[in-house]
């Protein structure tokens, strides 16, 4: 039992040393948070802006009856308007 862990451990150690001359440099692994119980899922997002309202209502009920199941309406204060985004993917 003792001689497994020792030839598991000296294959492990020259699989790290093998590995890591031979791959570029990496960032250190990021510290984890032990009160979370699961880490969420990376999502990646498509979202374009499909239109400008001047009221919150048209933009929210563009929004409804569009054809994407993921929108939201944003206040840009520069255009002093509602803008209507979706998710392009959804």
């Amino acid at each position: 039992m003792r001689m497994r862990n020792v030839l598991a451990g000296a294959a492990l150690g020259s699989a790290l040393v093998l590995g890591g001359l031979a791959t570029p440099a990496q960032a250190a692994p990021a510290t984890v948070d032990s009160k979370t119980t699961a880490a969420a899922p990376i999502t990646t997002f498509s979202i374009i802006r499909v239109g400008w309202y001047s009221s919150l209502a048209a933009c929210e009920a563009d929004g409804e009856n569009s054809a994407y199941s993921y929108w939201y309406c944003r206040w840009s204060s520069s255009r002093g308007a509602w803008g209507l985004y979706v998710d392009n993917d959804s």
